[in-house]
């Protein structure tokens, strides 16, 4: 091949590569920002002031105590875990979005607390189950098997990622029904007090302002 027949095909291929640049730029999709409800300000289970009303109602009352099995097959009982100090139940549901959205937020709170107070996950599921929700979303705290719903029901949790706050004499300080930058932020401030030491520095950027619910336990 000659250098201008060389040339032409030069030319050629570049027409055509640009050709097909234009092309892909035309018809790609646009971008997501992101799927993501809770991020849009969009609450996924709007939290009533009905729910908002009978969490209030559970401060200064005694926790329900129970005993359960833990993910690892061990026995974990209230009474045990608050002589150590103030106890965190997060009420958590296999698969709900919320728990998984929420769950690097109580990541964080139990990291920076640790050793001062206790966090346990209450989730409706097998052992298995609990394990692998455990290993998945890297939660540095002990997960409670309740699949029968009877602590659910006890706390007055009917949804996931309510929050109860337990006080180490076994009164429960508050319970959130629900998550957001403002009640994690408020979980954070309590947990101070009761543990006299500093809050912890939460990143809650990636949290809804606008507090939300999750899924319904059966």
């Amino acid at each position: 091949m000659t250098i201008i027949g060389k040339i032409g095909a030069l030319i050629s291929l570049s027409t055509l590569a640009l050709a097909g640049f234009v092309a892909y730029q035309v018809s790609k999709p646009p971008k997501v920002v992101s799927l993501n409800d809770n991020l849009l300000d969009t609450p996924r289970h709007p939290v009533t002031e009905d729910m908002w009303k009978k969490s209030r109602a559970r401060a200064g009352q005694p926790a329900p105590l129970f005993v359960l099995q833990d993910h690892m097959g061990d026995k974990l009982q209230l009474t045990e875990l608050l002589k150590k100090g103030p106890v965190v139940l997060v009420f958590t549901k296999d698969g709900c979005p919320c728990s998984m959205e929420s769950q690097p937020f109580f990541n964080q709170l139990a990291r920076h607390f640790a050793g001062k107070a206790t966090f346990v996950g209450v989730i409706d599921a097998p052992q298995h189950v609990a394990s692998k929700y455990k290993d998945d979303f890297s939660v540095p705290y002990t997960m409670a098997l309740a699949a029968d719903g009877a602590v659910f029901k006890s706390f007055g949790s009917l949804q996931s990622v309510y929050t109860t706050l337990i006080k180490a004499d076994g009164i429960v300080a508050k319970q959130w029904p629900g998550y957001s930058r403002a009640t994690l932020t408020d979980l954070n401030e309590e947990l101070a007090t009761l543990t006299q030491i500093k809050p912890g520095v939460i990143d809650l950027t990636m949290a809804p302002s606008q507090i939300t619910s999750g899924c319904f336990f059966r």
